[in-house]
């Protein structure tokens, strides 16, 4: 997968430096934790998935482009102009029912260019706030790239709507040698990614509480 090119990088960011006064204000979305977030890539950034616009709400948070692993259903069953705005914006397809060798080597990419993989490890949107429950394909990625995880939260009280007060909460760094070794040892890579499960659940149970 090539870079967008500095036209679309452009516009990513112009997009988002014009919606997100809107967002802050409309939708009230408060972010805690953006000390957290790392000067500079490469990083894998793992995340709860609340709504189909979680990729937007938390890029707000990012000075970095996120390039985004996101279901092939959005590639193949919409528009061709769809999916190529997904392309062009940095977003990639992963088949989630399958070992996607193609998207491994893409994400893997991805971070060997110093940039920022985007992530939502459950592999789906869940609605409400059931405790987050990854399945390891980050963790191995993390692994295989030997590069950090950077958890995330989003909450809100009960399903997603316009104007619900969202919490996005950017977590601690988890170091790479974390990780080291997960890609080889089944085991470890149950126990990491049980350790990415208990950070973000331990984020989601502060709820909107900005002082934890």
């Amino acid at each position: 997968m090539k870079r967008p090119s500095w036209l679309y990088r452009f516009l990513y960011q112009v997009i988002l430096r014009i919606t997100t006064p809107l967002a802050l204000l409309v939708l009230r979305v408060h972010f805690h934790g953006i000390r957290n977030i790392p000067k500079r890539g490469p990083f894998i950034l793992c995340c709860n998935h609340r709504s189909v616009i979680d990729p937007w709400l938390l890029a707000m948070g990012f000075r970095q482009h996120l390039y985004f692993m996101a279901k092939y259903e959005l590639f193949e069953q919409h528009s061709s102009a769809a999916a190529w705005f997904l392309r062009s914006m940095g977003a990639f397809p992963v088949h989630r029912e399958r070992a996607d060798m193609q998207s491994l080597r893409t994400a893997e990419n991805i971070l060997q260019g110093g940039d920022v993989l985007g992530i939502f490890p459950q592999g789906k949107v869940v609605f409400d706030n059931s405790p987050f429950q990854p399945k390891s394909g980050a963790v191995l990625i993390a692994a295989r790239a030997n590069v950090p995880i950077v958890p995330a939260s989003i909450w809100c009280d009960g399903p997603w709507k316009p104007c619900r007060k969202v919490t996005i909460r950017i977590g601690k760094t988890l170091p790479a040698e974390i990780f080291s070794g997960a890609g080889k040892d089944r085991q470890k890579l149950r126990q990491c990614a049980k350790l990415l499960a208990d950070t973000i659940n331990q984020q989601l149970e502060m709820g909107h509480d900005s002082c934890r």
